[in-house]
């Protein structure tokens, strides 16, 4: 089965200002290597995939920005957002878009602005996660185990194995108080969830339409009417068939100054003393 992977970049930064701005937003900063985030996100995906193999998802706004950070990229993977309507729609219509396009196919969704320390294990797991979404019905999620009590990020539950290294979720956990944070680290049985997703097309437009009916009709016409919801909201923490593998390479979401100072970035004196 073809493999493809999106890259969600669409966001607007705002944690990072004035470090961020509206026109130049999170994904697009050169913070490690002179190179930006979206720049090693698709370097990352390009370990196992050819370039026309790689779509990128946002809005109208950036989509010549991404062509010009992405010089092997097709310009006919930028996919653009008809409207600002969170992450459910805009998944389900280039889930939908890349059906139509290629074929049945295994689809993974990556975060355009994360950082990850050790892209040779990134790209294994990620591997795994495509085989296993290929032979099975389930909806596939990559945790990330936790190595503090973050209050900052959502928890996977994690529940029995299912295949080496895959084990079935539970239930989503929204983000903690510290007490419980603390809780799920002590359990052992938590990830944080990291928003990457790895799904067959036909599992995902099954799983949407018993769970959010509203969006599997989603269409380049209808998308402003959609509701504005994110995927975990519409259908992960629905549907009945999620398995995720628990990632240890050196993920950070990179959603503060204190995470990016935290993986080595140095900061200006203006934007420290903030």
């Amino acid at each position: 089965m073809k493999r493809a992977a999106v890259i969600l970049a669409g966001g607007a930064g705002t944690r990072l200002r004035p470090l961020s701005s509206d026109e130049n937003p999170k994904q697009f900063l050169k913070l490690f290597d002179d190179r930006s985030l979206l720049q090693l996100t698709f370097a990352r995906a390009a370990r196992l995939l050819p370039p026309e193999a790689i779509y990128v998802s946002t809005n109208l706004q950036y989509a010549n920005k991404c062509v010009e950070h992405l010089e092997t990229l097709p310009p006919e993977n930028v996919l653009t957002e008809p409207a600002r309507r969170n992450t459910a729609p805009a998944i389900a219509l280039c889930t939908f878009e890349i059906e139509r396009r290629i074929g049945p196919s295994v689809v993974a969704f990556l975060a355009s602005d994360h950082h990850i320390g050790d892209e040779a294990e990134f790209a294994r797991v990620l591997d795994r996660a495509y085989q296993f979404a290929e032979s099975s019905d389930f909806l596939v999620t990559i945790g990330i185990g936790p190595t503090e009590p973050n209050t900052g990020y959502g928890y996977l539950e994690l529940g029995e194995v299912l295949e080496d290294e895959v084990l079935r979720v539970r239930s989503f956990k929204e983000k903690p108080d510290l007490a419980r944070a603390e809780e799920f680290v002590r359990a052992g049985n938590y990830a944080w969830n990291a928003s990457m997703f790895v799904w067959r097309t036909d599992v995902f437009r099954r799983e949407l339409e018993q769970a959010a009916p509203e969006i599997a009709g989603v269409t380049e016409t209808s998308y402003g009417e959609m509701p504005s919801i994110s995927i975990d909201y519409a259908l992960m923490e629905r549907a009945p068939h999620v398995a995720t593998l628990r990632g240890d390479f050196g993920w950070s979401d990179v959603g503060s100054f204190e995470a990016l100072e935290r993986v080595g970035v140095v900061l200006p004196d203006s934007v420290r003393r903030r």
